[in-house]
This record gives C-alpha cells, structure tokens and sequence, in this order.
C-alpha cells in the first residue's frame, strides 16, 4: 500500500525526508523513502535491490554514530531527479559525493552515489 503523505511529497521533500533519517539514524524511516523495489548504486560492489537488501546494508551503518551526510546544493532535473553534492561525514571525514535520486510517487525509485 502507497503512502498518501509519500505520494504528496516533491522530489526534493523526499531527498530530504532520507537525509533527515540518515542523520538520525532511524533505519525505518531511511528505508520508508524508498520504493519496495528501488536500487542504489555506488555504495556496495554490487547493486542493493529491493527494500529488505536496503535495510540490511543500511542497519550497520546507520548505528554508527559518527556517520552523518549534508547536502552541500541540489538541483532538480526535470521533476522526478534530484541531483545532489553531499558531503558524506564518518568519523570526522568527510568524502564528497555527488548522488542522483529518482523519484516516483513521493519514494526513491533509484539512487546513484558517486564518491570522489
């Protein structure tokens, strides 16, 4: 079942609903702002696919409490692509990522994260 309040959202909220869960470390809402079946690359050797893969790669990193993620800017491209300069922070080292977002209906269809 879709969540109302997600499918409301712009693309942009919903980039920001996953950061503000990152931060705060709350798995079930980091994982909440992605489709059942999204895909994220960039991250893991291989492709993490589907909400549960999500989950698992992400519950050991979010209880590290040193991790934490800032949108240095962001642009919208077209209305569903949200591209974003991040500065990804572990243990006071920050490593500049570059991350596109696919949006649809309020959840994050696709991610790409690109380190420098």
């Amino acid at each position: 079942m879709t969540d109302r309040t997600a499918l409301d959202r712009s693309a942009h909220d919903t980039v920001q609903a996953q950061l503000d869960a990152f931060n705060a470390h709350d798995l079930d809402a980091f994982v909440a702002t992605y489709a059942d079946d999204a895909v994220i690359t960039g991250v893991a050797p291989e492709p993490i696919v589907g909400a549960e893969a999500i989950r698992a790669f992400y519950e050991p990193r979010l209880q590290n409490p040193e991790l934490s993620c800032v949108i240095e800017s962001s642009v919208l491209f077209g209305a569903r692509w949200v591209v974003a300069q991040e500065q990804v922070i572990n243990a006071g080292v920050a490593t500049e990522t570059i991350a596109t977002f696919d949006v649809a209906d309020g959840r994050i269809a696709r991610a790409s994260m690109l380190k420098a």
